[in-house]
């Protein structure tokens, strides 16, 4: 009947811990163990040294986006001005269309009328444009956050685990 490689490894300890006697296998299993400490300890060391790298690149971006984003509203305002006074205009022509009867002078308003509605056209052309850009940092802000609040879950476990390696050594 031949062995399995565990049913092998687990006899070779047996008598490991037989031949050594208890004060040497008590010993030999806390080197092990501090080995085992140190090591996680130093990998739990580079990988918090990563998150506070990627941390920064989404800080970073952040402070990009956000000159950005302000950029854009500044961008934006004088538009939305605009856009409320042709749409203000536009009302009075209308309201002025409706009270004149006469024909040629209706004609008259009416031109002005569809071109303040050819320039509001404009205006909102411009106003989606800018709005669309907005729409678009607002999303990679809210992108970066996620990630960010997800490295700094991650960040709060790895220091409570380094923290539970560091009551072992003692």
């Amino acid at each position: 009947m031949a062995e399995t490689k565990d049913d092998l490894q687990s006899k070779l300890a047996a008598a490991r811990r037989v031949l050594e006697g208890e004060e040497h296998t008590a010993k030999r299993e806390q080197e092990e163990k501090l080995k085992t400490v140190k090591i996680e300890r130093a990998e739990l060391g580079q990988h918090l040294t990563e998150i506070v790298k990627q941390k920064e690149v989404l800080e970073l971006a952040w402070v990009d986006l956000d000159s950005r984003r302000k950029a854009v509203r500044v961008l934006l305002n004088p538009i939305l001005d605009e856009e409320k006074k042709i749409e203000e205009e536009e009302i009075k022509l209308e309201a002025e269309e409706a009270r004149i009867g006469v024909e040629s002078e209706k004609h008259q308003v009416e031109e002005k009328r569809w071109a303040i509605q050819t320039k509001r056209k404009e205006i909102e052309q411009q106003k989606w444009t800018e709005e669309q850009k907005l729409l678009a940092i607002e999303k990679n802000i809210e992108e970066n956050t996620q990630k960010y609040r997800l490295l700094v879950d991650d960040e709060d476990r790895s220091n409570a685990r380094l923290e539970q390696l560091k009551a072992q050594e003692i």
